[in-house]
């Protein structure tokens, strides 16, 4: 089964025909903006993937979205960094459109079923993604099966309130914890307190200022409260904040465990470090979909 997988960003627009073995015959990547510029969203994607696609020969669609999607993964229920998305039949319009059956989900469930594969981990149990991005990105895996919940929005886990804090996020709520551990707080951080850096070399030359500290306790705070809550049996970490120079590996697994439950889980921690790969959603996306569609 050979898949058109997509992974539409705010920034980047990256598109992949990906084979069964996993390789990638084709790949693209666009800034977004350039592919929707006729003012009719639908027709645009449409059309872009139909030219993308010409001469291959496709069995099935896979759209990843950085957004909150109905129970059914039919609709885009909120995207911050999309919002032109939201609300459209995207699934059936492009099915209509292409001939082929298309499957949505959330970018970072791809980028989830992606690690779980490169790092051999069981279909079996409970697998969580944490990927600290612009955002952060969550996904939870039960027995292969992505966690949706009752209206589609489960493991949002950027978005725990943060007690005290009076600092607005992208959704729109006053306090998540995103906007004190995601890159969107890296940068304000940059901007405040280190205007002369690059954002690229805050932890590898001002890794040992308090701010940076603090930023690394509350990332490791995210981590920690999911798996006090849900006990998995593995925990994938990555995301661009996590794979940037100089970043405190040892002081983030310090925080984690400080702040896990004992003595367990925190005795017997299943921990995986994951690479930033750019291409990772593409490929998850077509693991996801074949999965999917063959029912597993």
């Amino acid at each position: 089964m050979t898949v058109l997988s997509i992974d539409i960003g705010g920034t980047n627009f990256r598109v992949g025909a990906v084979a069964e073995d996993g390789s990638i015959l084709k790949f693209t990547k666009v800034p977004t903006p350039s592919v929707f510029s006729s003012g009719n969203v639908l027709e645009d994607l449409a059309g872009f993937l139909k030219e993308f696609s010409a001469g291959l020969e496709i069995d099935a669609v896979a759209i990843g979205f950085p957004a909150t999607l109905d129970r059914e993964r039919k609709r885009v229920v909120q995207a911050p960094n999309i919002p032109f998305m939201e609300n459209l039949p995207v699934c059936d319009y492009l099915s209509e459109h292409l001939g082929l059956p298309v499957l949505a989900e959330r970018d970072v469930t791809f980028s989830l079923c992606y690690d779980a594969e490169k790092y051999d981990i069981p279909v079996e149990g409970m697998v969580c993604g944490i990927y600290y991005g612009t955002g952060i990105g969550n996904a939870i895996l039960v027995d292969g099966v992505p966690l949706s919940g009752r209206h589609g929005c489960a493991g949002e886990l950027g978005h725990i309130p943060v007690l005290g804090s009076d600092v607005r996020c992208g959704c729109g709520n006053v306090g998540c914890l995103e906007a004190v551990a995601g890159g969107k707080a890296l940068v304000k951080i940059r901007e405040e307190k280190f205007p002369e850096a690059s954002i690229g070399e805050l932890f590898s030359v001002y890794g040992g200022e308090k701010v940076l500290y603090d930023f690394i306790d509350a990332m490791a705070s995210a981590a920690a409260t999911e798996i006090n809550i849900l006990d998995p049996d593995h925990i994938l970490i990555g995301g661009g904040v996590f794979n940037m120079a100089g970043f405190p590996l040892d002081l983030f697994t310090e925080r984690i465990l400080a702040r896990t439950r004992k003595p367990l889980p925190a005795e017997d921690l299943r921990l995986i470090f994951t690479e930033d790969e750019p291409d990772k959603a593409v490929i998850g996306g077509a693991i996801y979909a074949r999965r999917k569609l063959s029912g597993k």
